[in-house]
């Protein structure tokens, strides 16, 4: 069932990352859409599932981006993975624990990439980096209760094993 969700997910996040977003980004900042279904995928779906989620959604990302082939796919099965295996520590119901989980997630993300983009461009300013990684952060959570309550209404949480 959150296959028949999650496809025409991701396909319609692609379109909007390639086409619309463009449109409505701050500063040269875009929000991370790829970034949220990942995050709330890790959330809603058991460990496998998420897994194989977040994979797809993150080699979206990287076919549509400029960057390193393999990072995003990389970071988002590594992501989804730590949240899977956390999720009994965590009162996962709420938007606001998801919401700061979406933060983290993109703070930890953005300066990932920062980081690359800072070791290899070595003349970008590291201030104007850690501005884009903070207001980026702020800029995907902004936009996160939209497909949280899209994921709430259309795929069930699934239950933790005990």
């Amino acid at each position: 069932m959150p296959w028949l969700i999650l496809l025409p997910l991701v396909f319609l996040t692609s379109l909007l990352e390639s086409t619309a977003l463009k449109e409505i980004e701050l500063l040269g900042i875009r929000p991370d859409l790829f970034l949220i279904i990942a995050v709330l995928s890790a959330i809603r779906l058991d460990l496998l599932e998420a897994s194989i989620a977040s994979c797809l959604v993150g080699l979206a990302k990287d076919i549509l981006s400029t960057g390193p082939l393999g990072f995003n796919a990389s970071f988002f099965i590594g992501l989804s993975l730590l949240i899977g295996l956390s999720r009994h520590k965590i009162y996962r119901d709420h938007i606001f624990v998801q919401l700061l989980i979406v933060l983290i997630a993109s703070l930890v993300h953005r300066g990932g990439y920062a980081l690359i983009l800072g070791l290899t461009h070595g003349s970008l300013s590291p201030w104007l980096l850690l501005l884009n990684v903070f207001l980026g952060a702020l800029y995907t959570v902004a936009l996160a209760p939209g497909p949280y309550w899209l994921f709430k209404k259309s795929i069930p949480m699934h239950p933790i094993r005990t």
